[in-house]
């Protein structure tokens, strides 16, 4: 239990606190209840994704008791009432918000864990292991049911038995969730399960759900054509909604104004340094459409062939190594925005010979082509620079994740997440563990099945 379990509940005590100490008139009162609403809503849509941020789960779930006093404030704009909330309603709502703040960092006791077992595909158990060792508290994984693995396994990694025996296993071990990881494994897993666990209390759930759930992607290895439904299904919005075109707008309007002097500054620096202060090239976009994105010049030129840049790259400048760690370079992409041609949020875009190569070789990397690329987005909070081809299909992971669950309240948290990472500089946490889980077998997997995009 954290501040995102019980922030419903203090934001309820604190409504209760300002009715008894506030004199609530005809016009707060029902602002105060939107206020509960809105506090709800907002927790509700961020609890799936604040599992995998630390600042989100710190000040999300303590936006409710603040929204009482915001709603309440605008309750007498609206009313013409130039009187402002009591210092008593104050001092509630915001002992509210620094209340859940304090409990999201202790320490509560820990459940059972919950025992799980992989049902086929034995070779990804190793990789699973590893993602769930930095992941203690989603589960420990007890084995797998099936055929023996052609390739080695860790120690603890152990065959529980065959899937005719599964009602057995699943009653010997304690399994407690079952993670089933193809279709053809999933129709006999349902049979069995039908016919002989129905009055158990075991579990089941698709692997790649699990992974989604549970570190945030969507692993290329266990993947099926399947999964395209959540972008293929009629309930699904393509292209930019409105209420992210106005995010998009109104975000880069005020970026833009705060950062001028800054690039002013910088641009002086590096044309210091030698040659032009603005560095162009051409991206892939948003259907597949080429643009020229801009950046501050952060390296030196070598011949204008394309190549994957790093943290460490030679290539860098003195005055180009500072703006890469505080990411100052990617701030002319402000006009980009404002152009159409990128959003604030979304999968930052690849140049057209790199985005050509790993097309051939990652599975439904023309997926990540359905939104707009962005400034940041959730693989740049997850997992930092790709660096190479494995490097990039683990952000291919992250970017699919993105596309499946997007929207407004998503693309708040990622900002406030980016944040994050621009002061602490900590995106790169556990990149290792997630890479084994999404690429267990290399590139070379992944290559026989690529999903291209239709080019308009």
């Amino acid at each position: 239990m954290g501040g995102i379990e019980i922030a419903p509940l203090v934001s309820v005590a604190t409504i209760g606190l300002a009715v008894v100490t506030e004199s609530l008139t005809w016009y707060e009162a029902p602002a105060v209840m939107a206020a509960l609403f809105a506090s709800h809503l907002i927790i509700r849509r961020g609890r799936p994704f604040v599992h995998f941020l630390p600042l989100a789960k710190r000040l999300v779930p303590a936006s409710g008791p603040l929204i009482v006093l915001v709603m309440t404030l605008a309750s007498g704009f609206v009313a013409r009432r130039a009187n402002m909330p009591s210092q008593k309603l104050a001092v509630v709502c915001v002992a509210g918000s620094l209340g859940i703040v304090l409990l999201s960092f202790c320490r509560w006791p820990r459940r059972r864990a919950v025992r799980v077992a992989l049902l086929g595909n034995a070779e990804l158990v190793t990789a699973l292991a590893q993602a769930l060792a930095v992941h203690p508290s989603a589960g420990h994984l007890v084995g797998y049911i099936g055929e023996r693995s052609a390739g080695p396994l860790q120690s603890h990694d152990h065959r529980l038995g065959p899937e005719s025996e599964l009602a057995a296993i699943v009653e010997r071990n304690g399994i407690d969730l079952l993670l089933v990881s193809s279709e053809e494994v999933r129709r006999s897993a349902f049979a069995l399960l039908a016919a002989n666990c129905l009055d158990m209390k075991v579990r089941v759930i698709e692997l790649v759900s699990f992974c989604e759930e549970t570190f945030g992607l969507t692993a290329l290895a266990a993947i099926e054509p399947r999964w395209l439904e959540s972008v293929l299904h009629p309930s699904y919005q393509p292209g930019t909604p409105r209420s992210k075109r106005l995010l998009d707008v109104v975000v880069s309007l005020v970026a833009g104004l705060l950062a001028a002097p800054v690039l002013i500054v910088l641009a002086v620096l590096v044309k210091l340094d030698g040659g032009p202060a603005l560095y162009r090239q051409i991206r892939i976009g948003e259907r597949g459409r080429p643009f020229e994105i801009l950046k501050m010049r952060s390296m030196r030129s070598t011949g204008g062939h394309e190549q994957w840049s790093s943290r460490t790259d030679p290539r860098i400048t003195w005055i180009g190594r500072f703006m890469r760690r505080t990411h100052l370079d990617e701030l002319p992409q402000i006009v980009n925005v404002l152009r159409g041609d990128m959003s604030i949020v979304g999968p930052r875009p690849e140049q057209p010979g790199l985005a050509e190569r790993l097309r051939s070789a990652i599975p439904y990397y023309d997926v990540r082509h359905l939104v707009r690329p962005g400034l940041t987005g959730w693989a740049q909070v997850r997992g930092g620079y790709a660096g190479s081809e494995v490097g990039s299909a683990l952000k291919v992971c992250y970017d699919l994740y993105y596309i499946k669950h997007r929207s407004f309240s998503v693309d708040c948290v990622i900002l406030l997440e980016t944040v994050r990472t621009l002061v602490f500089d900590r995106q790169w946490q556990n990149v290792s563990a997630h890479q084994a889980l999404a690429l267990p077998g290399g590139l070379g997997v992944l290559s026989n099945q690529t999903t291209p995009f239709p080019r308009t």
